[in-house]
């Protein structure tokens, strides 16, 4: 009888590989389900200054009332849907199409932000987001009663 000795930490190494796998899955999953909806991720610039974030996000052909942006302490959330209708109408002929495709991105931020006090403007296609940093954050404390 050959007995073997047990390596736990090669039981991790399989582990680990298994992880990364379903991980490398799941995104290759959440890319072809955008691509398929024909979601894009914008392209964005986030410029960290002295006492603010300033994000500028390219959402070409989007009009301004179908953007969304969503904004955290230390998260932002951009979200963008672009809306094609034709109609052709003649005698014995009738064609309607709709096209959807949007935008949508979400980043975590470099720094602590007040979404308080955030503005933004798009023009020509441009969003641009100004984000006050906060310099600490309100600090909390809560004493718990032991049960």
């Amino acid at each position: 009888m050959k007995f073997e000795l047990w390596d736990p930490f090669e039981e991790m190494r399989n582990f680990r590989k298994q992880m990364d796998k379903m991980m490398e899955d799941f995104w290759a999953k959440e890319r072809s389900l955008m691509k398929r909806m024909d979601i894009k991720e914008p392209s964005v610039d986030i410029e960290d200054k002295k006492n603010e974030l300033k994000i500028t996000a390219d959402l070409p052909g989007v009009d301004k009332k179908d953007i969304e942006i969503n904004v955290g302490q230390d998260s932002i959330e951009i979200k963008a849907q672009k809306k094609k209708e034709a109609e052709v109408k003649r005698k014995n002929f009738y064609r309607q199409e709709r096209a959807f495709s949007g935008f949508y991105r979400a980043l975590s931020l470099p720094a602590i932000v007040n979404p308080d006090k955030a503005k933004s403007s798009f023009k020509d296609g441009i969003l641009k987001i100004n984000l006050p940093k906060i310099r600490e954050l309100p600090k909390k404390s809560k004493r718990l009663a032991i049960k």
